[in-house]
């Protein structure tokens, strides 16, 4: 268990690093993107997109999942797992680029379909590298992959930005994040050790199919809860909509590439491997979450009581709207202290049908809240959605509490210290920054709420939550020992 702790630590160093510069550079190329297309370009390939991402999910889930999950590796099972996933991949992209595009071309343009037709080529690229990634997860290689993504994201965002600057308009999109998931899955086919053989067995395949099920309505369910707000913002008021709901979405998807998605991706692995021990399984999940709420917390709330100035000081000021959009979203960020873990939880103990009861929790809150939002354009329906957690999240800790033995309480003290010192605060530096110096330039603004917000977190932190904090930064070094 100590090398299982170890691995953690240095994958998630890995991580974490590699998600900060892709975080980085992947701004510099939106703020490009952001001040040389419109917000009608922007929505065209924000529209194409979600379908594809919707695809993706099946790709990047479930059958890689069950070969990370697996307690040896069997180069028969990876090969008809190979197998499986291109032929999943192959048929995604012919019925985009075949079907699906040529029939959205006269309801949305013709630019709309040759957009989705082009990007279905990531759909065919990722389905031939989800078991070489799979590998390189399972064996804690995160060194790699997050090396060979930093070099995928520097070439395809610095070929993304020269064609925004040179008039390309969505092309400029398109192919830089085209190129980027190409080179993406050349380096990784390289970096892995396993090489497909031409061997499909039919048992194997049930197998995979057997666990993989609820992960793909799961997954099916969680990308219409998510991308839902834009696939109706833009059928009911237009691709301008969209782009405002997708720019203010895009930040804070950022952070939480930067300060979430590096710990869930190795806490996945690391929960596999403890699989048969459920308690253990309970205190790495509460321990996961704590660290999650005392860091997330204040960077969403943070970064949500700045935005109205932060956003169009960044992008633009044609993107005023999105700020708004952001300050909505960012209030979510108890609910995803809590729920950016509970699927690796469910997997882990072998409770795959868990995950897609949650899933389908959230995509009926979805659907509702949207519906009820939309009205009032893209911030309603964010708003409407953070409401949605609120009321979600609850019922989803029900779950939690069947599968490790945590009780709801237990859950939500893990987070609720952190959360109001962070609501605390933002809403400090919101009124501070709306009215004490609403006379002040933007910047000005923006750069004194991020020095307030510093320092008035950890001063409520030590007022109100001491204990908690010294509780929790004791308990997380003894991840390495779990």
């Amino acid at each position: 268990m100590a090398a299982t702790g170890r691995s953690l630590v240095a994958s998630s160093f890995w991580s974490i690093g590699a998600a900060a510069f892709n975080t980085a550079s992947t701004l510099v190329v939106f703020i490009i993107l952001s001040r040389y297309l419109t917000p009608a370009q922007f929505g065209i390939v924000a529209f194409a997109t979600i379908f594809i991402d919707i695809s993706r999910a099946f790709l990047l889930n479930g059958i890689p999942d069950a070969l990370i999950r697996a307690k040896d590796w069997d180069d028969d099972l990876a090969s008809t797992a190979f197998w499986l996933s291109m032929g999943l991949g192959l048929v995604l992209c012919a019925a985009f680029a075949m079907v699906a595009a040529p029939l959205a071309g006269p309801a949305y343009g013709s630019v709309f379909g040759y957009v989705l037709a082009a990007l279905s080529l990531i759909l065919l690229v990722e389905g031939s590298t989800a078991v070489h990634t799979a590998e390189l997860r399972r064996e804690y290689r995160f060194k790699e992959i997050a090396v060979r993504g930093i070099m995928a994201n520097i070439i395809g965002g610095c070929l993304g930005a020269y064609l925004a600057i040179a008039g390309w308009g969505v092309w400029a999109m398109v192919l830089g994040r085209v190129v980027s998931t190409g080179i993406t899955s050349l380096v990784l086919w390289y970096a892995a050790r396993f090489r497909p053989k031409f061997t499909f067995r039919r048992d194997q395949a049930l197998q995979l199919g057997k666990f993989s099920g609820n992960i793909y309505a799961s997954q099916a369910l969680n990308q219409f809860a998510t991308q839902l707000p834009a696939l109706l913002l833009g059928a009911v008021i237009g691709p301008s909509a969209i782009a405002m709901y997708r720019v203010g979405g895009r930040t804070l998807d950022m952070l939480v590439s930067l300060v979430v998605v590096p710990i869930q991706m190795t806490a996945v692995s690391m929960l596999s491997s403890i699989s048969t021990d459920r308690d253990a399984i309970a205190v790495v999940y509460k321990r996961l979450i704590s660290g999650c709420a005392l860091l997330a917390c204040p960077v969403f709330l943070g970064l949500g009581a700045i935005a109205p100035d932060f956003v169009p000081l960044i992008f633009g000021a044609q993107w005023k709207d999105a700020g708004y959009v952001l300050t909505a979203m960012s209030l979510i960020a108890g609910p995803v202290s809590l729920s950016y873990f509970e699927s690796a939880t469910f997997n882990a103990i072998g409770r795959s049908d868990f995950t897609f009861y949650a899933s389908l929790i959230a995509s009926i809150g979805a659907l509702v809240t949207v519906i009820i939002g939309i009205r009032y354009g893209a911030v309603g329906v964010a708003l409407a959605l953070s409401l949605r957690a609120y009321v979600t999240t609850p019922i989803v800790l029900s779950l939690i509490k069947r599968a490790t033995g945590v009780l709801r309480l237990e859950a939500l003290a893990a987070v609720a210290p952190p959360y109001f010192c962070a609501l605390a605060m933002a809403g400090i530096v919101w009124g501070v920054s709306r009215y004490g110096m609403a006379d002040w330039a933007p910047l000005a603004r923006v750069v004194a709420g991020v020095l307030i917000g510093a320092a008035t977190y950890p001063v409520l932190l030590l007022i109100f939550a001491r204990s908690y904090v010294l509780t929790t930064l004791k308990t997380l070094p003894s991840l390495r020992r779990s």
